[in-house]
């Protein structure tokens, strides 16, 4: 803060003379150079003063501190913040003026402490808050609930955790006496503090909030509905987590409906519902915004109205008034909205819920599609395979898997073990629908052509040829023709006449020398075929919705 002089031969600065001599004054231990660093604080030059100021700041003798605080409104905003962060504690100078009945020194007091918080002046603004007759009671519990917030910031986020617990308890100590005797002073910034500054654990909050012949018990339990102090809020949600938690305050986690307080729960239930969460859920039988507060939903995020239809369920506030809410969050704005009311719908089986169903099947977001999707086939809904097939090839991978997991029956292992018995029209059908659907299609074919059954591998050759899988299945067919099994090599020229690639005519052009003749021929009928015709990719057949799959 002190101005330094520079050296002729070069831009490092060294300390000027004045300079030098404040830095001694904030280094001794010799009380004698306070009263002159006090005097200093008056002097006409800038530079002095800012000297004097910076040395002060490192002594903490009282005469230093009530120096300082005499002086508060002649310091600049600057130099308060100086005086804020240097650490200094300007405790014994602050209580003085606090104790003091002139009401400008009083109100200096507390100015100072605004700024300055010196917690362990909480029990000293206690005493005067709760004297009912004191004139600047009010003025006082203002500065109180702020020293009382500073507090509970600092040991989440302060580096002085260890110190300031201990000046919590002493806090808290001296606030619970308070409260213990509320009768006698009705004081809300004593209330307000001490719900600051407590844990659930506290015997003392327990014993106020669980007994309504405490003289607190209504206040607390008003002050925790109403307030939108974020510690007050974290005070009520604690109550979700406890093994035991306080009947009325549980409740006032239902009867609360305003957007802060939602704001907060609904962010601490996402992803966060564990059993005694939903436990003590389960015992509220009253829910504000879940009831005739509803409207309050619109104003949540995508995500906070999931978490608050997911809570709802687990409350016993009515199978009715769920519903009625399930139906309200369906038509949410939010897709996170709708896909966890479609989820917990999914429980309810009637008309109007499949025309629901239905109709979200059309839903802009991939995710409440699919979650309509998988929702089809278990209501028994008419024409469920069709609609799933038409969405097989959705580019969203989401609903594609929904749709595959809907169709699990439509699996390769179960149509291989039933194709034999099946007839032709139903081997073409479900083995279309059995490539469209399970993934691993090609990689259990391409097993079967290996196997050393040779009735296997002719199999896996007609199970290709009913599938139109020719062209996923090229590269093992041109691999068998230098199958020794030569039926398999002739089906396999066969087939390839269907795979119009190079790849393709140079293997079926080799074939052509091939020792058997029925190889040949196939070879030479296939390459015929390919040079007279082009052929498409096939696709699947949405309108085949055959449930002939042999069970």
């Amino acid at each position: 803060m002190i101005g330094t002089s520079q050296t002729c031969s070069g831009n490092r600065s060294v300390p000027s003379g004045i300079e030098k001599t404040f830095q001694l004054f904030a280094n001794t231990d010799n009380h004698a150079a306070v009263p002159v660093l006090v005097n200093a604080l008056d002097s006409p030059y800038s530079e002095v003063r800012e000297g004097a100021l910076s040395a002060l700041l490192h002594q903490r003798h009282a005469v230093a501190q009530r120096a300082l605080v005499q002086r508060w409104r002649k310091f600049t905003p600057v130099q308060r913040t100086w005086i804020e962060l240097s650490g200094i504690s300007l405790e014994i100078a602050v209580r003085e003026l606090i104790q003091s009945s002139d009401h400008e020194q009083f109100a200096l007091g507390l100015e100072v402490l605004n700024q300055v918080p010196e917690y362990e002046l909480i029990p000293a603004l206690a005493l005067i808050v709760r004297d009912s007759g004191h004139s600047y009671r009010d003025s006082a519990g203002n500065t109180l609930v702020h020293l009382a917030a500073s507090l509970r910031k600092d040991l989440r986020t302060g580096d002085k955790k260890v110190g300031h617990e201990a000046v919590r308890n002493r806090a808290i100590d001296s606030l619970g006496d308070c409260i213990s005797h509320y009768q006698q002073h009705e004081s809300v910034a004593i209330l307000e503090s001490f719900l600051v500054l407590v844990t659930r654990e506290n015997q003392l909050l327990r014993e106020a909030w669980n007994n309504t012949k405490h003289p607190a018990h209504t206040a607390i339990i008003r002050f925790l509905r109403h307030s939108s102090r974020p510690e007050i809020i974290d005070l009520v949600l604690s109550s979700l987590t406890d093994m035991h938690p306080s009947v009325p305050v549980l409740n006032i986690v239902g009867l609360r409906h305003d957007p802060a307080f939602m704001s907060e729960l609904t962010a601490r239930l996402q992803g966060n519902m564990n059993d005694t969460i939903r436990r003590n859920l389960s015992k509220l039988t009253k829910v504000a915004w879940a009831e005739e507060h509803r409207n309050v939903l619109e104003k949540l995020n995508g995500l906070q109205q999931a978490a608050a239809v997911h809570m709802a369920m687990c409350t016993s506030i009515g199978t009715d008034r769920l519903y009625e809410l399930l139906l309200l969050m369906a038509s949410s704005q939010h897709s996170s909205g709708r896909l966890a009311a479609l989820e917990e719908l999914a429980s309810y089986v009637d008309p109007q819920t499949n025309e629901l169903i239905l109709d979200a099947v059309s839903d802009p977001n991939a995710g409440v599609r699919a979650e309509a999707l998988r929702q089809l086939r278990p209501r028994g809904i008419p024409g469920a395979i069709k609609l799933l097939l038409q969405h097989l090839d959705s580019p969203q991978l989401v609903v594609q898997d929904t749709v595959r997991n809907s169709l699990a029956e439509f699996n390769f292992p179960r149509f291989l073990s039933a194709f034999d018995k099946m007839s032709p029209d139903a081997q073409k059908n479900t083995g279309r629908l059995v490539r469209g659907i399970d993934v691993n299609t090609q990689r259990l074919l391409a097993n079967e052509m290996v196997d050393d059954a040779s009735y296997r591998r002719l199999r896996a050759l007609k199970i290709i040829e009913v599938m139109d899988n020719h062209l996923d299945m090229e590269a093992d067919l041109i691999k068998a023709l230098q199958h020794e099994d030569h039926f398999l090599r002739a089906e396999a020229a066969r087939l390839l006449g269907r795979c119009p690639s190079s790849a393709s005519v140079t293997a079926l052009r080799q074939a052509m020398l091939d020792r058997n003749v029925r190889v040949r021929e196939n070879a030479e009928a296939s390459l015929r075929r390919i040079n007279g015709n082009k052929v498409a990719v096939p696709s699947i057949d949405t309108s085949i919705a055959s449930e002939e799959v042999a069970t």
